[in-house]
């Protein structure tokens, strides 16, 4: 099973994707951060089911009714580790550089 590693930029985009549901949702606030941990599980045992992009990386699709979430990752095969790298909501153009 592979170790699953998430970067600081990935826990701020958790904390950004949050903040902006907390004040008119609180509960789907609370359960995006449960909903996005559950899925990115996966990749411990699938760490490359996740679509392939640019430069080595995957994008993990996280369905939430009509729109949903994309987790940004990397799998380093000698270390069997994902490393979890930004977090978008679907609607967003793209991950911040």
């Amino acid at each position: 099973m592979a170790r699953l590693i998430y970067s600081s930029r990935a826990f701020s985009d958790l904390d950004r994707l949050t903040d902006f549901l907390i004040d008119t949702d609180p509960v789907a606030a609370s359960e995006t951060v449960d909903l996005i941990a559950e899925a990115v599980t996966i990749l411990k045992r699938h760490p490359q089911i996740g679509r392939p992009v640019e430069d080595n990386l995957r994008e993990l699709v996280i369905s939430r009714g009509r729109t949903g979430y994309v987790a940004l990752y990397s799998y380093e095969a000698e270390h069997n580790t994902v490393l979890i790298l930004a977090i978008r909501h679907q609607r967003e153009s793209g991950f911040a550089h």
